[in-house]
């Protein structure tokens, strides 16, 4: 009897220091160092916007309301073209100058001549390439959801132009661009 009742605070001594110890292993746990979390990147506030001028038809990237995108496709029905502009920072190339241009998204490239101008508000580099209004010109845009534009550069010293567009967001707006293109002709 004597090691029966020996054996019975044993339990209850188990469960009484497990709950006097779980709080205080709880606060040494809460005192540890936690690694911080990454801050999360803002989100990009630039928008895809589908603007009808005369005789024009404009998909451009950039803030909303801003006379300015950074990037815009332009079609023009009744002369047969389609133009890419893009705002291009610092001086890679010169005003006035010829450069190559490829966009390319998912497996499609495609590679255009371009020229440099001096962009009127901001002192950067516009650059623009123009081709003939056809229906496979529009594939580069549903090839992927990334636009990459591609321009090396043509000064010593001065790194190349690679700049992304986000795509998946305007899907829609491409194919009611597409549309709108290539139903006045």
């Amino acid at each position: 009897m004597h090691f029966a009742s020996a054996r019975r605070p044993a339990p209850l001594f188990i469960v009484l220091c497990a709950l006097l110890l779980t709080p205080l292993l709880h606060g040494i746990a809460a005192a540890a160092p936690v690694a911080p979390k990454p801050p999360k990147a803002a989100p990009d506030p630039r928008i895809w916007s589908l603007v009808k001028g005369e005789g024009a038809y404009v998909m451009r990237y950039g803030m909303p309301r801003d006379p300015e995108p950074d990037f815009a496709v332009t079609c023009q029905p009744g002369a047969q073209l389609l133009q890419f502009t893009a705002e291009v920072s610092g001086r890679p190339f010169a005003s006035g100058e010829g450069v190559a241009l490829t966009l390319g998204n998912g497996k499609r490239r495609m590679e255009l001549a371009a020229t440099a101008f001096l962009g009127a508000a901001d002192g950067n580099l516009l650059v623009e390439a123009a081709v003939a209004l056809e229906r496979r010109v529009f594939d580069i845009f549903d090839a992927g959801d990334t636009l990459v534009l591609r321009i090396p550069s043509t000064r010593p010293k001065t790194q190349p132009v690679s700049l992304s567009f986000p795509l998946a967001s305007a899907k829609g707006r491409f194919a009611d661009f597409e549309r709108a293109c290539l139903e006045r002709r």
